[in-house]
């Protein structure tokens, strides 16, 4: 059954690959058409399109090589192929935590601190952050060339087999806590999206402020969805399956590398494809036909006029 869960994993990673390479794609066209504004705070929105396509591209050949060399009795690829087409994990896992990192810290931004928000310049911040991310995953990638083992592994269908226990615990260990601080950030976000919208019910004393407020009320509850989607597919598809790796390997030994294969692969994988899904479908720029205005595009509307009655402030956050 061992190596039918590497072929069943391998062809996993073939079809979340083609899905996060299509739904990225229209997410790029819509970039470059304009449609959606990638000036703004909608920058990182473009990374993590870009990082998740090129990763799915790249990643390619590894897979499609262990599916080629697949066999009913026993699998034994070649070490120096695997640190040939195999770099691209390293790299771009450590991108794709430290992007969501960042998405999770403009949400804190704007729904913490608006004022310090629409202060920021977030072109310039994603593109730091960016540079930071390819930065980090790029010691990885020669932390892990450094400490590959070019020696066969019969039976084994991931990187992780092939490089040694000193880097594999830094692997584990930083990717643990890289996940944990993405948790934490996205719990607060969690809390503070449920507050806003338990305390946002007063809609104005007026039919002006009314009808405003309850637009800025629709985009709010939009912007729930699409955030709070986005984050639990981070934290479904690939926060917490990278803890449970790291936790199961460090408590028990076992190594889910070589029960399940390109594990980490499919993690990535998907986390990309359900981001780009849920971004199209349940973001209000795509589903009204695309405005200038986007889900990363946070900026707080405060409805301060208040009724002879009332002494209460009105804020929705429009994360559309």
């Amino acid at each position: 059954m061992g190596l039918k869960l590497y072929l069943i994993t391998d062809c996993f990673c073939i079809f979340m690959g083609l899905l996060t390479i299509i739904g990225n794609s229209v997410i790029l066209y819509l970039f470059f058409t304009k449609r959606l504004d990638s000036r703004r705070n909608l920058r990182i929105i473009l990374y993590m399109a870009v990082t998740d396509i090129l990763f799915a591209v790249m990643i390619m050949p590894q897979i499609c090589y262990m599916i080629y060399n697949w066999d009913t009795n026993f699998v034994n690829y070649d070490p120096y192929v695997i640190a040939a087409i195999g770099w691209p994990l390293p790299l771009f896992l450590k991108a794709c935590v430290g992007l969501n990192a960042g998405a999770a810290t403009e949400r804190i931004l704007a729904l913490y601190f608006p004022i310090i928000y629409r202060k920021v310049d977030h072109v310039q911040c994603s593109n730091i952050l960016m540079i930071i991310c390819m930065f980090i995953g790029g010691i990885d990638v020669v932390m892990s060339t450094c400490s590959f083992r070019f020696e066969p592994r019969t039976n084994c269908s991931s990187l992780g087999c092939f490089v040694n226990d000193i880097f594999r615990t830094y692997w584990g260990t930083s990717n643990m806590a890289c996940g944990l601080v993405v948790i934490v950030m996205s719990l607060f976000v969690f809390i503070k999206v449920q507050k806003l919208s338990r305390d946002s019910g007063w809609m104005g004393s007026t039919p002006v402020e009314r009808k405003k407020n309850m637009a800025a009320s629709q985009k709010f509850t939009q912007a729930n969805r699409t955030t709070c989607g986005i984050l639990l597919s981070s934290l479904l598809c690939m926060t917490i399956p990278s803890l449970l790796v790291s936790l199961v390997e460090t408590i028990t030994g076992f190594s889910i590398f070589e029960k399940f294969g390109a594990f980490y692969v499919a993690s990535l994988l998907t986390n990309g494809a359900a981001n780009c899904l849920i971004f199209l479908i349940l973001s209000g720029p795509v589903k009204s036909k695309i405005n200038t205005k986007t889900l990363s595009d946070a900026v707080t509307t405060v409805a301060s006029s208040k009724p002879y009655n009332s002494s209460k402030q009105t804020t929705f956050v429009d994360l559309t």
